[in-house]
């Protein structure tokens, strides 16, 4: 029963009311996903120039991946009000603490800021903010019950915000590619074992996960080969000169750590409260392998 306590999310008006709506949006828009979107923009940016992009760039590159990732965090939770009623009951939506109407407006104001804030810098970036807003709008209403190619949907728009960066400076950098496949192939992983931790609500949904369709152990297994294929490709660019050897080996060897942990502990026991764990510890290890690439081509 919610709490009669709180503002109703149809409540006419006052500030106390409207204060709460926005707390329930920045809620829906997950802030740390969102500003780890951001940043990989900036790190992208620097892979390709070689150093720190200029301070108006950095703000626009921010700007462009927390607005376009935030406004698809909010389309997939409007979408999947019903699947998050089993598997998430407590997000702001299915929650009764955030009405459809204003998780809408929400979406919208989103996205014109990202595409705003894109614009801003050329066309070529622009164009890749639609592209990665389509892709994540298209997952959300339609690639999220297709399984894999829906968790490579989302792979790909975790990991395109580097491609951006290197559009925003104007400068095609081999480094990027590396990069760009190292997390893609991290994030990749993460939404393959994430299904673990939803199997119950997306079999009843229809949404055809590896953990659905070819169950908890299949998904851990492909999650940790996928891991794998990640953690290989982490000493390329220290062998090919792109990178200072301490700043970007040290972080980036505890991150190949902990995807070594979280792949041993999946394959130990694929279940949803360990899959509900790993979630979480492969957010910080992506945070952490950002920040090792970005230190990496500025120190």
């Amino acid at each position: 029963m919610r709490d009669k306590s709180w503002p109703r999310n149809d409540c006419g008006g006052g500030a106390e009311a409207l204060a709460f709506r926005v707390k329930a949006c920045l809620e829906a828009l997950r802030p740390i996903n969102s500003a780890m979107l951001g940043f990989a923009v900036i790190v992208g940016a620097a892979i390709a120039a070689g150093g720190p992009p200029p301070l108006s760039a950095s703000l626009y590159a921010f700007a462009t991946g927390f607005f376009v990732g935030a406004s698809a965090m909010v389309l997939n939770d409007i979408v999947d009000v019903d699947v998050d009623k089993i598997n998430a009951p407590g997000r702001p939506i299915p929650s009764g603490r955030l009405s459809l109407k204003a998780a809408w407006a929400c979406f919208v104001a989103l996205t014109l800021a990202g595409l705003a804030s894109a614009a801003a810098t050329g066309r070529y970036t622009l164009a890749i903010a639609l592209a990665a807003w389509g892709v994540a709008s298209l997952y959300d209403v339609w690639g999220k019950r297709s399984g894999l190619p829906g968790n490579v949907m989302v792979a790909f728009n975790v990991a395109v915000p580097l491609i951006y960066g290197e559009a925003l400076v104007g400068r095609f950098s081999p480094a990027v590619t590396v990069f760009w496949a190292m997390v893609f192939l991290t994030a990749l992983a993460r939404e393959v074992a994430k299904g673990i931790a939803d199997v119950e609500g997306d079999r009843l949904a229809g949404v055809r996960t590896v953990a659905v369709s070819r169950g908890t152990r299949a998904a851990a297994m492909l999650a940790a080969l996928l891991y794998a294929a990640a953690v290989a490709l982490s000493p390329v660019p220290l062998l090919r000169g792109w990178v200072d050897p301490m700043a970007y080996g040290v972080p980036v060897a505890v991150v190949d750590a902990l995807l070594a942990l979280a792949a041993a502990r999946l394959l130990a026991s694929p279940v949803k409260l360990v899959a509900l764990w790993h979630k979480r510890l492969v957010l910080l290890a992506m945070l952490l392998g950002l920040i090792g690439f970005y230190l990496g081509v500025t120190v």
